[in-house]
């Protein structure tokens, strides 16, 4: 995947630019969804495997939600797909999601700290 299928670079420029230029409100923001996004990742997979489609959407809007704040567009895809799926009743989303889950919030983790260094640079 490239930056731009991992990232919306309007939304980030946004954050920046409410800093001023800045990136302190984006890195801060970085650090809330590397620490709460795990245990979105943790609420989907619960809900999968308890066959809870009523929670499976809540945690897929919730999930969807912080990426899409943040501009995290692969993440976000993927987020809005559980929620749609836990929308319709089912629960089934393959015997891989934890992997793509994981894989793409490990990707979207890696474009955002780019990001910001590449801010840094300049």
């Amino acid at each position: 995947m490239t930056t731009l299928d991992l990232l919306d670079l309007t939304t980030l420029q946004n954050l920046v630019d409410l800093d001023d230029g800045g990136h302190g409100l984006l890195s801060e923001m970085i650090v809330i969804f590397r620490k709460d996004t795990p245990s979105r990742i943790r609420d989907i997979l619960v809900a999968t495997a308890d066959g809870n489609a009523e929670e499976l959407f809540r945690a897929g809007h919730a999930l969807k939600g912080g990426a899409g704040t943040l501009g995290v567009n692969a993440l976000r895809s993927l987020a809005a797909e559980l929620e749609a799926l836990g929308r319709s009743g089912s629960t089934d989303a393959g015997a891989d999601l934890p992997e793509r889950l994981n894989a793409a919030f490990q990707a979207s983790l890696a474009a955002l700290d780019a990001y910001v260094i590449s801010l840094s640079a300049k």
